[in-house]
């Protein structure tokens, strides 16, 4: 149809709200793997629809580009304000990435803002 054509290996299931047993789904003579996450377009999938665990990944590659910079942090020679524009270029928007439609809890929230406050912290010592 219109041209288009895809490859069942590269096909990943995720069920929601499924009680029953994992169907097979079978297109061609392939079976469609059947995953519990699924990451798309660096965005963690759940099943269960909460963004818990797109927040742990959010916040471990957060970590991750905050210790990356953290020479830049221990200057002394390089003013607070630019090292602030600096974390707001590079840290923190690869811990909001996606942000716009998470649908956020307070404990989700919480945990946001203490790793931000932690990072904070440590840019200003």
């Amino acid at each position: 149809m219109f041209g288009m054509r895809f490859s069942p290996s590269k096909c990943k299931m995720l069920l929601q709200d499924w009680l029953n047993s994992a169907p097979k789904l079978v297109i061609g003579s392939e079976t469609i793997e059947c995953v519990n996450r699924f990451t798309y377009l660096g965005s963690l999938i759940s099943p269960n629809g909460l963004v818990s665990d797109e927040i742990s990944a959010r916040i471990h590659k957060a970590r991750s580009a905050f210790a990356n910079l953290r020479h830049l942090w221990r200057r002394r020679d390089i003013r607070l304000m630019t090292k602030g524009r600096v974390y707001c270029a590079a840290v923190r928007s690869v811990l909001l990435y996606g942000c716009e439609t998470w649908p956020l809890r307070i404990e989700d929230i919480r945990r946001l803002l203490v790793f931000d406050l932690r990072c904070l912290r440590n840019i200003a010592r």
